[in-house]
């Protein structure tokens, strides 16, 4: 029996992003305890943690850690394996996620890291904790360093049926913790719960990763309403968030969970801050999510120029995502904007038209972000490697932006992302939508004040 401790890095950046369930670790810790190992987790992205990794690393001294972080938490990552291995040098660790996925050379040029692993954790983790005291370099899905060469093994197959992937380790957090921080929807500190119900994506937008593969892979419906009870039942869990890439691509499926939750009577609150893909939804399906208890939703719409979507792939009918927005509004459903700006070859009109669709619709609110090539995007390939090598990992981020791929001045592109942020929020319309509909009420004071210091920190960009 070993000791694994995994820890989900944290870089608390200049915008302070919501704070989510890490999910990625809690799968990871299930699937260990089901070989018979010991497991902790550890969420560095609260300050208290910094002391409380010292204190595991003396009580629990585990055998082997894995550290999981996306592209902005680099920095953080190197720096905790740094630290683990000037008093743990024997302690092996592992890192995961998306950062480590998309630059596994980079990140193995660390010699306080001895393993990465590549695209989704279950089934290479598994391997490890099976062959701890044996070689694991034919392990699929990991990469390694010998003899001074880095070598990458194939990615593993992704896994068909998620049914027999082991509910994540919800024992393991503070679920308490979470509750006093916003989360990824925004809309309030509450006792919440993170669900992915499917992973993959068929669409092919070429500024998104490929964490999960281009196949769309789902739980199934009672697999899923399952997991809720139980939430439901031990943990009083009322409120759930899905982090699906694209939770309706199966509008059966999506529908059968709705009905579940109906007929059961689970009385719970639902929020997408993302998943939905906007141009698939249709009146009766938003009726019978705002019946099963959603009330938030997030619309990507990226763009609003027709030739910006077909180069970036994304491809929506924005007519009917307009009209998809009005339905949402109308029904209650807090409906909040995802718009970009700077894309390769976008010019200030294209700009302009973006903007100008979502101040017309019906958006509660909207989040203007500039386009950010991470590495294993279909984007990064497009402009080219060294457009991303002056930048560092921790400027990695689209709330504030360290890239201009457009054809728009740098410091014109900036100037139209604060004008659509004054002005769509300083509309009386949206003012009172907001007012009207914001689901908890509660959090209105505190959504305003960071909505209003993360504008200034946008404004105070270093470029």
């Amino acid at each position: 029996m070993a000791k694994f401790l995994f820890i989900k890095c944290g870089n608390m950046t200049r915008m302070n992003y919501g704070v989510t369930t890490p999910l990625g670790v809690m799968y990871l810790a299930s699937v260990v305890r089901k070989k018979g190992h010991l497991a902790k987790v550890l969420d560095m992205r609260f300050e208290s943690q910094r002391a409380k990794l010292d204190i595991t690393m003396r009580e629990f001294s585990p055998d082997v850690i894995g550290l999981s972080a996306i592209t902005i938490e680099a920095d953080a990552m190197h720096g905790i394996a740094a630290e683990i291995k000037k008093t743990s040098p024997r302690v092996v660790i592992i890192a995961g996620g998306p950062h480590p996925t998309s630059y596994p050379r980079e990140v193995l040029s660390d010699k306080n890291i001895d393993l990465v692993c590549l695209g989704e954790g279950e089934g290479a983790v598994e391997d490890i904790s099976v062959h701890l005291d044996k070689q694991v370099e034919n392990i699929p899905g990991i990469a390694f360093r010998r003899n001074g060469e880095i070598i990458l093994n194939p990615i593993r197959p992704y896994p068909d049926n998620l049914d027999e992937i082991s509910f994540p380790a919800w024992d393991l957090i503070d679920i308490e913790g979470y509750s006093r921080v916003s989360s990824m929807s925004a809309i309030g500190f509450r006792r919440y719960m993170g669900l992915f119900t499917s992973r993959g994506c068929p669409y092919r937008c070429i500024y998104c990763h490929n964490i999960f593969g281009k196949t769309f892979r789902s739980r199934t419906p009672q697999n899923v309403i399952a997991e809720m009870e139980s939430l439901v039942r031990n943990y009083g869990i009322r409120e759930f968030e899905i982090y699906d890439d694209i939770f309706n691509l199966d509008k059966n499926r999506a529908e059968k969970i709705f009905d579940y939750i109906i007929e059961k009577n689970l009385n719970v609150n639902i929020s997408f801050p993302n998943g939905l893909r906007s141009d698939l939804l249709d009146r009766p399906f938003i009726e019978k999510m705002k019946k099963a208890g959603v009330n938030y939703v997030s619309i990507a719409v990226e763009t609003a120029s027709e030739g910006i979507q077909k180069l970036v792939k994304k491809n929506l009918n924005l007519d009917k995502v307009e009209e998809i927005i009005k339905i949402c509004t109308k029904l209650r459903i807090f409906t909040r904007g995802f718009f970009m700006l700077g894309f390769p070859t976008e010019t200030e009109e294209g700009i302009k038209r973006t903007i100008k669709f979502a101040l017309r619709s019906r958006l509660h609110t909207a989040g203007f972000y500039i386009v950010t090539p991470f590495k294993g995007t279909e984007l990064f390939r497009f402009i080219g490697k060294n457009t991303t090598t002056a930048v560092p990992f921790r400027d990695h981020d689209y709330f504030t932006g360290y890239f201009n791929l457009s054809e728009v001045l740098s410091k014109k592109l900036f100037l139209y992302q604060w004008i659509a942020i004054i002005i769509f929020y300083l509309h009386p319309k949206r003012l009172f939508l907001i007012l009207r509909d914001f689901p908890n009420k509660k959090f209105l004071l505190y959504y305003a004040f960071k909505t209003i210091t993360g504008f200034f920190k946008v404004m105070r960009r270093g470029n």
